[in-house]
């Protein structure tokens, strides 16, 4: 914003006085550290909403209204304003621009982050497992649910003959459990790591190809299980 000076002390009006632009901060890194926001990502609509506005988007840069997620994600507009609004009130939605169409009010909405961590602390809070699975749960069941739609739709394409430089398409998914000696247990667990923040921890490609990726990798304590 300018500067007023004394040869014009009041600024110049908006030239579209309908719409009023919200202040646009670089979103970054949030840490979740509440229970209340904890409880927020226990629903797999919810963080549909996030995932969709966080990675599809350049990074939260672009604005959706309530009409636009609902045609995106097949949902009833009616139905999304309430976990729109939910997210908006714990601050991971945030109000970008608001407008008058044809006599109602259109709100546009940005993701307030460019992505999310759960603390460690409130995740190690006994009082707090269930409504941590629940959000390991919403994540897990956001993932199926838009796996499962892509395939049923034909979006997924298994081409097992794509050329190498299209290997992409050819969907990988592994589920099931492996022993390994320690030192190869932690080369695998690194090797994988590595590869996230190689290829996943920078900003997205906006002309990029869009990968939906759900890595899980863990070790049961022996001292839990016996």
């Amino acid at each position: 914003m300018k500067p007023t000076s004394a040869a014009n002390p009041t600024p110049a009006p908006a030239a579209n006085p309908a719409v009023t632009p919200a202040p646009a901060p670089e979103p970054g890194l949030r840490i979740v550290d509440d229970i209340e926001t904890l409880k927020a990502l226990a629903d797999p609509v919810r963080v549909t909403i996030l995932q969709l506005m966080m990675g599809r988007t350049g990074r939260g840069l672009r604005g959706w209204t309530a009409k636009e997620l609902a045609a995106e994600l097949g949902e009833p507009q009616t139905k999304l304003y309430r976990h729109i609004k939910h997210l908006e009130e714990r601050g991971l939605l945030r109000v970008a621009e608001t407008r008058q169409v044809s006599g109602i009010t259109e709100q546009r909405y940005v993701a307030a982050q460019a992505d999310l961590q759960l603390s460690r602390d409130l995740l190690g809070r006994p009082d707090h497992a269930d409504d941590a699975a629940a959000a390991f749960g919403a994540a897990i069941g956001s993932y199926r649910d838009r796996f499962l739609t892509a395939s049923r739709t034909g979006r997924i394409e298994n081409n097992a003959e794509a050329p190498p430089e299209e290997s992409y398409r050819r969907p990988l998914m592994v589920l099931g459990d492996v022993r390994l000696p320690a030192e190869r247990a932690v080369e695998f667990r690194d090797r994988l790591a590595g590869l996230v923040d190689e290829f996943l921890e920078g900003p997205d490609q906006e002309e990029g190809i869009l990968l939906n990726v759900l890595l899980a990798v863990y070790s049961e304590s022996e001292s839990a299980t016996g």
